[in-house]
């Protein structure tokens, strides 16, 4: 990743002409510069005003390791923005790559990318191998591939996510004290109040907690340190019909089929075709 940065900063650090003919006249009679630094230098130049060191840029070089790239000397606030122009440029190229190799396991070709914008940035016409036409083809192209590939991880992390629920539930339902509704909503009675049971079209005060099948906790109540205040009606279909089966002063744990949770899209950290698992204490139905 680091090669990759380096790479494209070579691309906004165009080394001028008359520089380079100096450099290599220098090359040529063997000249050899070297900075001799007295105490009372060194001093002066540690304490240097910041303000002057900000316009002026501050002098620094860089060698990398690596044929493309000549050794970079920073003399100026020009030279640093365009290092720190390169850097972005690289974060950027890096960030869209991981995302590539994650979405749909893609592995760009770093030395065609780093290829392409050297002709590009120099304008080289005769090693640009698109024309503008051509390239809005390969966008084309390229978007319904990604498309395609990204449904298809989602069709396959879908169908993961039915199995691995379908056999937790299963495995839930033959508990000890688990039961279950005919809808498929499994339920235990951690325990039994007796206070009065609420209405589908009740407002009801709960503590609760909600995680995955793996443990993973999404919300509660609990942490917030704060009762949540809920319209059944607008709940999920696994909340409506769990809180109506619970006296008041109750605390149920509830394994909601993903058919009465958040379905086959899933929201926010829940993932598609997820089944959840609530731990839920009614404390008050207040309308």
């Amino acid at each position: 990743m680091k090669k990759l940065a380096i790479l494209v900063l070579c691309f906004a650090l165009i080394v001028p002409s008359a520089f380079a003919k100096k450099e290599k006249g220098n090359k040529k009679e063997g000249v050899k510069t070297e900075q001799v630094a007295t105490k009372k230098e060194n001093k002066k130049a540690k304490t240097k005003d910041s303000k002057e060191a900000k316009v002026k840029g501050e002098q620094k070089e860089f060698k990398p390791d690596n044929k493309c790239c000549k050794t970079i000397t920073l003399n100026s606030l020009q030279d640093s923005i365009a290092y720190a122009y390169g850097m972005a440029m690289g974060k950027q190229t890096i960030g869209m790559l991981e995302q590539m190799k994650k979405d749909v396991d893609f592995e760009l070709s770093k030395d065609i990318i780093v290829g392409s914008l050297i002709a590009q940035l120099a304008n080289d016409s005769a090693n640009m191998l698109y024309t503008e036409e051509q390239l809005a083809e390969v966008y084309a192209q390229t978007n319904n591939i990604l498309r395609e590939a990204i449904q298809k991880k989602k069709n396959e992390e879908l169908e993961k996510n039915k199995i691995a629920g379908a056999e937790f539930l299963a495995k839930m339902e033959i508990e000890p004290g688990v039961m279950k509704t005919e809808s498929g909503l499994l339920y235990k009675i951690d325990r039994l109040g007796e206070g009065e049971k609420p209405l589908v079209t009740s407002l009801v005060q709960v503590h609760y907690s909600g995680k995955l099948i793996d443990g993973t906790e999404f919300d509660s109540s609990y942490k917030r340190g704060k009762p949540a205040d809920f319209s059944l009606q607008n709940l999920i279909q696994g909340w409506k019909e769990g809180i109506c089966l619970m006296p008041v002063g109750s605390k149920f744990t509830f394994y909601i089929p993903y058919q009465l949770g958040y379905g086959e899209q899933g929201t926010g950290p829940i993932p598609p075709a997820s089944p959840l698992i609530f731990e839920v204490e009614l404390l008050e139905v207040t309308k």
